[in-house]
């Protein structure tokens, strides 16, 4: 038999969680027991959770019933192999997870595309040792199968089933469940994705999220930077000064300058206190000036070699840098000896001159602007000169740092367009 016959047999077989609930659950002879309220699973990474038992309420008592006494599962019904259940009142234990009342019709994180889901059905298929949670339908068909009555819901059909293994559900709801959102899968993800997946969540499930990765500082800082300044203010409140302290370090100094900001004023000069004295630096030269101006989106950190060096040297200093952001590498900056200006040239210009010629003997950009240049002048300069990236000096021409066309997008990008749909909708 081929695997895709079996994989069709298989399919045939499945039920979704929808067809169960609140059906009768009979014994060997066919009298109803009782109904199903809900079915019990075990978590675990990497693994699709194997069907532990059944919640069942017989009489006006809630009962387990282990997967061992299951005959078999089929819609609309259960059927069991014996005719004698324990009655004691059911209660959690440790790991345990309900589907009905902690997954269905809650969001979860789709780890592929980077988004969030809602489950609107859960599906269950059998496997060699019992049934097992296979995933979930987030179709709106799922949806009105839950809120019709039985006998009038929608055929199955394959609408937007996800594979189990590609879901991770929230758990922070769930007291005896014992598992946070595991860091290894989230790292699978750009920080711009899991930004929207925290924008788009509850805050209870955007605080998972935070908490799951705040073990990976680098990576805490980097969704920080992407955060909206609204939840950006609502997840710090929620970290003490020195955690805050410790995020602001790590963020790009014109983000962190502009979360800095946003600060009560009573927690801003502690959480500034405890950065490091470079930081601190960094950020005063940056809260100068408005955040919507050049001097406030310029990051301070950008490669620059100064008059006398070589094209070689400069682009060591490229290979070498740790601190200039990703999207400023591209550009060197050319300035005399006490700082003052020359111009900038990008790194493919660079990589095509001889090695030994002299930098300031190259065909260099020479246009700059002010700190205090508002964004309209930034834009008509990177477009004018189509510049990557563009040098913003001072009274004096002293270079003090770079704008590059990733600063400028993002404070062209209107407000409204930077929730990304399929990160809240789930569509």
């Amino acid at each position: 038999m081929s695997d895709d016959h079996t994989r069709k047999i298989k399919d045939k077989r499945r039920l979704m969680l929808t067809q169960l609930l609140r059906a009768p659950v009979l014994n060997p002879a066919g009298t109803e027991v009782g109904r199903l309220q809900d079915i019990v699973v075990k978590l675990a990474d990497g693994a699709y959770p194997p069907l532990g038992g059944l919640k069942v309420r017989v009489g006006a008592q809630d009962v387990f019933i282990a997967k061992d006494l299951i005959e078999r599962l089929e819609p609309g019904g259960v059927r069991l192999n014996t005719h004698t259940i324990r009655t004691e009142a059911f209660q959690r234990r440790p790991g345990e997870v309900l589907l009905a009342a902690d997954v269905l019709g809650r969001h979860l994180v789709d780890v592929v595309k980077g988004r969030i889901v809602q489950a609107h059905d859960l599906v269950l298929s059998p496997g060699d040792t019992g049934w097992y949670l296979a995933g979930i339908d987030r179709s709106p068909q799922a949806m009105l199968r839950r809120l019709v009555p039985r006998r009038r819901r929608p055929d199955l059909r394959r609408h937007a089933i996800l594979d189990w293994k590609d879901v991770q559900p929230f758990m922070g709801h769930v007291p005896t469940a014992k598992l946070l959102m595991p860091l290894q899968r989230l790292r699978r993800l750009h920080p711009a994705q899991i930004a929207d997946i925290v924008e788009g969540a509850s805050h209870e499930e955007g605080q998972e999220i935070i908490e799951a990765v705040e073990s990976d500082p680098a990576l805490t800082a980097d969704i920080f930077e992407e955060l909206d300044p609204e939840h950006q203010i609502e997840f710090i409140k929620s970290k003490s000064n020195e955690d805050a302290a410790q995020i602001l370090e790590r963020m790009a100094p014109d983000d962190a300058a502009d979360l800095l900001s946003e600060l009560d004023q009573e927690r801003r000069k502690p959480v500034f206190d405890m950065m490091s004295a470079n930081q601190q630096h960094k950020l005063r030269k940056l809260l100068q000036y408005h955040p919507t101006t050049a001097g406030g989106m310029m990051s301070p950190d950008y490669v620059w070699v100064i008059r006398g060096a070589t094209v070689d040297m400069a682009l060591e200093a490229v290979r070498i840098d740790d601190k200039a952001p990703h999207a400023l590498l591209g550009v060197v900056f050319i300035t005399e000896d006490e700082g003052r200006f020359i111009g900038s040239i990008s790194v493919p210009d660079l990589m095509r001159t001889n090695l030994d010629r002299l930098v300031e003997d190259l065909d260099l950009t020479t246009v700059s602007v002010a700190g205090n240049a508002d964004i309209t002048d930034v834009t008509l300069m990177m477009a004018d000169y189509n510049l990557s990236a563009l040098a913003v000096t001072d009274a004096a021409y002293n270079l003090i740092g770079a704008i590059s066309s990733d600063d400028v997008i993002e404070a062209l990008v209107p407000e409204d367009w930077r929730a990304r749909v399929e990160a809240s909708s789930g569509v």
